[in-house]
Protein backbone atom coordinates (compact mmCIF):
# COMPACT_ATOMS: atom_id res chain seq x y z
CA UNK A 1 0.00 0.00 0.00
CA UNK A 2 1.08 3.64 -0.51
CA UNK A 3 3.61 4.81 2.08
CA UNK A 4 4.28 8.40 0.99
CA UNK A 5 2.36 11.26 -0.62
CA UNK A 6 2.94 11.38 -4.42
CA UNK A 7 2.68 15.20 -4.29
CA UNK A 8 4.92 16.27 -1.37
CA UNK A 9 6.80 12.94 -0.88
CA UNK A 10 6.16 13.07 2.88
CA UNK A 11 5.73 9.77 4.73
CA UNK A 12 2.12 8.77 5.41
CA UNK A 13 2.01 7.38 8.91
CA UNK A 14 -1.20 5.35 9.15
CA UNK A 15 -2.18 3.61 12.37
CA UNK A 16 -3.09 -0.07 12.16
CA UNK A 17 -6.80 0.75 12.41
CA UNK A 18 -6.48 3.37 9.66
CA UNK A 19 -4.66 0.93 7.39
CA UNK A 20 -7.40 -1.64 7.95
CA UNK A 21 -10.12 0.90 7.06
CA UNK A 22 -8.29 1.97 3.90
CA UNK A 23 -7.77 -1.64 2.79
CA UNK A 24 -11.44 -2.37 3.46
CA UNK A 25 -12.50 0.67 1.42
CA UNK A 26 -10.16 -0.37 -1.43
CA UNK A 27 -11.61 -3.86 -1.41
CA UNK A 28 -15.12 -2.47 -1.87
CA UNK A 29 -14.26 -0.14 -4.76
CA UNK A 30 -16.41 -0.71 -7.88
CA UNK A 31 -14.45 -1.58 -11.02
CA UNK A 32 -12.86 1.47 -12.61
CA UNK A 33 -13.20 3.69 -9.53
CA UNK A 34 -10.54 5.02 -7.15
CA UNK A 35 -10.30 5.95 -3.46
CA UNK A 36 -9.58 9.62 -2.77
CA UNK A 37 -8.44 11.36 0.40
CA UNK A 38 -6.37 14.43 1.33
CA UNK A 39 -2.72 14.25 2.33
CA UNK A 40 -2.48 15.41 5.98
CA UNK A 41 0.71 17.31 5.09
CA UNK A 42 0.19 19.18 1.81
CA UNK A 43 -3.65 18.80 1.66
CA UNK A 44 -3.50 17.68 -2.00
CA UNK A 45 -5.85 14.86 -3.00
CA UNK A 46 -4.31 11.39 -3.15
CA UNK A 47 -6.05 8.99 -5.50
CA UNK A 48 -5.53 5.24 -5.03
CA UNK A 49 -6.26 2.35 -7.38
CA UNK A 50 -7.82 -0.85 -5.91
CA UNK A 51 -4.27 -2.26 -5.54
CA UNK A 52 -3.40 0.54 -3.11
CA UNK A 53 -1.03 2.37 -5.48
CA UNK A 54 -1.48 5.99 -6.58
CA UNK A 55 -3.54 6.31 -9.74
CA UNK A 56 -0.97 8.78 -11.07
CA UNK A 57 1.75 6.15 -10.78
CA UNK A 58 0.44 4.11 -13.69
CA UNK A 59 2.87 3.90 -16.63
CA UNK A 60 1.19 6.40 -18.85
CA UNK A 61 4.12 8.44 -20.17
CA UNK A 62 6.73 7.33 -22.74
CA UNK A 63 9.59 8.30 -20.43
CA UNK A 64 8.47 5.69 -17.90
CA UNK A 65 8.69 2.85 -20.46
CA UNK A 66 11.79 0.87 -21.53
CA UNK A 67 13.50 2.40 -24.58
CA UNK A 68 13.10 -0.84 -26.54
CA UNK A 69 9.31 -0.64 -26.64
CA UNK A 70 8.83 3.14 -26.83
CA UNK A 71 8.57 3.15 -30.69
CA UNK A 72 5.82 0.50 -30.60
CA UNK A 73 3.93 2.42 -27.93
CA UNK A 74 4.13 5.65 -29.95
CA UNK A 75 2.86 3.85 -33.07
CA UNK A 76 -0.06 2.39 -31.12
CA UNK A 77 -0.92 5.83 -29.66
CA UNK A 78 -0.79 7.39 -33.14
CA UNK A 79 -3.15 4.71 -34.48
CA UNK A 80 -5.51 5.15 -31.51
CA UNK A 81 -5.71 8.88 -32.17
CA UNK A 82 -7.06 8.20 -35.68
CA UNK A 83 -10.04 6.21 -34.36
CA UNK A 84 -13.21 8.20 -34.03
CA UNK A 85 -14.39 8.28 -30.42
CA UNK A 86 -18.05 9.13 -29.78
CA UNK A 87 -18.56 12.17 -27.55
CA UNK A 88 -19.29 11.39 -23.92
CA UNK A 89 -22.90 11.41 -22.80
CA UNK A 90 -23.86 14.49 -20.80
CA UNK A 91 -24.21 13.98 -17.02
CA UNK A 92 -27.67 13.35 -15.61
CA UNK A 93 -29.57 16.19 -14.00
CA UNK A 94 -29.03 16.43 -10.22
CA UNK A 95 -31.48 14.91 -7.77
CA UNK A 96 -33.48 17.77 -6.24
CA UNK A 97 -35.95 15.68 -4.27
CA UNK A 98 -34.36 17.04 -1.09
CA UNK A 99 -35.13 20.59 -2.25
CA UNK A 100 -38.78 19.85 -2.96
CA UNK A 101 -39.20 18.19 0.43
CA UNK A 102 -37.48 21.05 2.25
CA UNK A 103 -34.67 18.84 3.55
CA UNK A 104 -30.91 19.05 3.27
CA UNK A 105 -28.39 16.77 1.58
CA UNK A 106 -25.88 15.69 4.20
CA UNK A 107 -23.53 13.93 1.77
CA UNK A 108 -22.91 17.03 -0.36
CA UNK A 109 -21.48 19.55 2.05
CA UNK A 110 -21.29 23.12 0.83
CA UNK A 111 -17.59 23.99 0.74
CA UNK A 112 -18.08 27.73 1.17
CA UNK A 113 -20.03 27.27 4.41
CA UNK A 114 -18.27 26.08 7.57
CA UNK A 115 -19.46 22.66 8.63
CA UNK A 116 -20.04 21.13 12.05
CA UNK A 117 -20.41 17.45 12.96
CA UNK A 118 -22.66 16.49 15.87
CA UNK A 119 -22.30 13.02 17.45
CA UNK A 120 -24.65 12.81 20.43
CA UNK A 121 -26.75 9.72 21.34
CA UNK A 122 -29.63 11.45 23.10
CA UNK A 123 -32.03 12.65 20.40
CA UNK A 124 -33.36 15.60 22.37
CA UNK A 125 -29.89 16.89 23.26
CA UNK A 126 -28.66 16.22 19.72
CA UNK A 127 -31.45 18.32 18.21
CA UNK A 128 -30.84 21.14 20.70
CA UNK A 129 -27.10 21.26 19.89
CA UNK A 130 -27.72 21.10 16.14
CA UNK A 131 -30.26 23.94 16.35
CA UNK A 132 -27.83 26.16 18.29
CA UNK A 133 -24.95 25.56 15.87
CA UNK A 134 -27.17 26.15 12.82
CA UNK A 135 -28.04 29.58 14.20
CA UNK A 136 -24.30 30.32 14.17
CA UNK A 137 -24.38 29.82 10.35
CA UNK A 138 -22.82 26.35 10.28
CA UNK A 139 -23.89 23.48 8.04
CA UNK A 140 -24.67 20.40 10.17
CA UNK A 141 -23.47 16.92 9.23
CA UNK A 142 -24.89 13.93 11.12
CA UNK A 143 -23.02 10.63 10.57
CA UNK A 144 -24.88 7.32 10.70
CA UNK A 145 -22.18 5.66 12.81
CA UNK A 146 -18.61 6.12 14.05
CA UNK A 147 -16.99 4.56 10.97
CA UNK A 148 -18.85 6.98 8.71
CA UNK A 149 -17.86 9.89 10.96
CA UNK A 150 -14.17 8.98 10.81
CA UNK A 151 -14.19 8.45 7.03
CA UNK A 152 -15.95 11.78 6.55
CA UNK A 153 -13.28 13.63 8.52
CA UNK A 154 -10.57 12.10 6.32
CA UNK A 155 -12.06 13.68 3.19
CA UNK A 156 -13.78 16.84 4.46
CA UNK A 157 -12.82 19.77 6.67
CA UNK A 158 -14.90 20.49 9.77
CA UNK A 159 -14.82 23.68 11.82
CA UNK A 160 -16.64 22.19 14.83
CA UNK A 161 -17.06 18.63 16.10
CA UNK A 162 -19.34 18.00 19.08
CA UNK A 163 -18.94 14.54 20.64
CA UNK A 164 -20.73 13.07 23.66
CA UNK A 165 -18.61 11.03 26.05
CA UNK A 166 -21.27 8.28 26.36
CA UNK A 167 -21.77 7.72 22.61
CA UNK A 168 -19.95 4.37 22.42
CA UNK A 169 -21.03 3.13 25.87
CA UNK A 170 -17.49 2.57 27.16
CA UNK A 171 -14.74 4.65 28.82
CA UNK A 172 -13.96 7.77 26.77
CA UNK A 173 -10.27 6.97 26.27
CA UNK A 174 -11.17 3.61 24.73
CA UNK A 175 -13.78 4.96 22.30
CA UNK A 176 -12.73 4.70 18.65
CA UNK A 177 -13.81 8.19 17.63
CA UNK A 178 -12.12 9.92 20.55
CA UNK A 179 -8.89 7.97 19.94
CA UNK A 180 -9.04 9.03 16.28
CA UNK A 181 -9.28 12.69 17.33
CA UNK A 182 -6.38 12.28 19.76
CA UNK A 183 -4.13 10.77 17.06
CA UNK A 184 -5.03 13.29 14.32
CA UNK A 185 -2.20 15.24 12.70
CA UNK A 186 -1.97 18.80 14.02
CA UNK A 187 -1.99 20.12 10.44
CA UNK A 188 -5.68 19.22 10.42
CA UNK A 189 -6.52 19.16 14.12
CA UNK A 190 -5.61 22.79 14.85
CA UNK A 191 -8.43 24.00 12.61
CA UNK A 192 -11.12 21.92 14.38
CA UNK A 193 -12.96 23.08 17.48
CA UNK A 194 -13.41 19.75 19.31
CA UNK A 195 -16.15 20.02 21.95
CA UNK A 196 -16.67 17.18 24.43
CA UNK A 197 -20.07 16.98 26.14
CA UNK A 198 -20.87 14.72 29.07
CA UNK A 199 -22.20 14.53 32.64
CA UNK A 200 -18.69 14.08 34.08
CA UNK A 201 -17.36 17.40 32.78
CA UNK A 202 -17.27 20.82 34.43
CA UNK A 203 -18.15 23.36 31.74
CA UNK A 204 -15.18 25.42 30.45
CA UNK A 205 -12.78 23.62 32.82
CA UNK A 206 -9.56 23.94 30.78
CA UNK A 207 -7.71 21.27 32.76
CA UNK A 208 -10.35 18.65 31.88
CA UNK A 209 -10.30 19.75 28.24
CA UNK A 210 -6.50 19.48 28.09
CA UNK A 211 -6.51 16.05 29.73
CA UNK A 212 -8.97 14.83 27.11
CA UNK A 213 -7.31 16.45 24.04
CA UNK A 214 -10.36 18.69 23.51
CA UNK A 215 -10.73 22.43 23.00
CA UNK A 216 -13.50 22.66 25.56
CA UNK A 217 -15.72 20.48 27.76
CA UNK A 218 -19.41 21.12 28.46
CA UNK A 219 -21.60 19.51 31.10
CA UNK A 220 -24.96 18.14 29.91
CA UNK A 221 -26.80 20.68 32.03
CA UNK A 222 -25.04 23.63 30.32
CA UNK A 223 -25.83 22.58 26.73
CA UNK A 224 -28.55 25.31 26.45
CA UNK A 225 -25.74 27.88 26.86
CA UNK A 226 -23.70 26.46 23.97
CA UNK A 227 -24.24 29.56 21.81
CA UNK A 228 -22.61 31.80 24.43
CA UNK A 229 -19.83 29.25 24.90
CA UNK A 230 -19.14 29.21 21.15
CA UNK A 231 -18.88 33.00 21.06
CA UNK A 232 -16.27 32.92 23.82
CA UNK A 233 -14.38 30.03 22.20
CA UNK A 234 -14.13 31.73 18.81
CA UNK A 235 -12.81 34.88 20.46
CA UNK A 236 -10.23 32.92 22.49
CA UNK A 237 -9.20 30.94 19.40
CA UNK A 238 -8.60 34.09 17.34
CA UNK A 239 -6.45 35.59 20.10
CA UNK A 240 -4.41 32.42 20.56
CA UNK A 241 -4.00 30.98 17.05
CA UNK A 242 -4.77 33.63 14.43
CA UNK A 243 -1.25 35.09 14.27
CA UNK A 244 0.31 31.63 14.45
CA UNK A 245 -1.78 30.24 11.57
CA UNK A 246 -1.13 33.35 9.46
CA UNK A 247 2.61 32.92 9.96
CA UNK A 248 2.41 29.26 8.95
CA UNK A 249 0.60 30.12 5.72
CA UNK A 250 3.18 32.80 4.90
CA UNK A 251 5.84 30.10 5.05
CA UNK A 252 3.87 27.61 2.97
CA UNK A 253 2.79 25.50 5.92
CA UNK A 254 -0.66 24.56 7.17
Amino acid sequence: MISECPHCNQNLRFSDSNKERILTALGKLPQGQTLKFKCPMCRDVIELNPDGLPASSELAGDSALPASIQPAVKAAQKYANTIAVPPPAPPEAPDISWLLSGGEVDSDLVENIKTAMVIVPDESMHDKIAEIIKKESYHIYIPVNINEAIESIRFKDYAIIVYHSRYENKPLNSQDFHKFMQQMSMNKRRYILYILVGPEFQTLYDLQALANSANVVVNDSEVPFLSTILTKLKSDYQKLFRSYCTLLKEHGRS
